[in-house]
């Protein structure tokens, strides 16, 4: 299992940004230019489907990766369990098989 530190978290916030300063920019770009109200709205659906369709694969990109901690994560706990199980027999087969102490009375 890999230990990234964190920094898949700065590359979503890094990816926000940069998406939000992007679509403020379009959308500044639009405003400014010389065109029909209608052009404009136009121009704007087609923006924001394609912009839904980007998000539409992100989620679903993000749901597979989830999917997949999730099943390695199950793994792991499984595989924890086994060698916490197998500890616990050995020190319980060691105990059973000790000598008893001379401390009786």
């Amino acid at each position: 299992m890999s230990d990234n530190n964190g920094e898949g978290d700065s590359t979503w916030v890094n990816t926000f940004v940069f998406i939000a300063g992007f679509l403020l920019g379009a959308g500044t770009a639009i405003m400014m230019t010389p065109e029909s109200g209608s052009q404009i709205r136009n121009r704007i659906v087609r923006g924001a489907r394609t912009a839904q369709d980007e998000f539409s694969e992100m989620a679903a990109q993000t749901k597979e990766a989830m999917q997949s901690w999730s099943e390695e994560a199950k793994e792991t706990m499984k595989h924890a369990a086994t060698r916490v199980n197998s500890a616990v027999d050995s020190t319980k087969q060691a105990v059973k098989g000790s000598p008893q102490d001379s401390h009786d009375d």
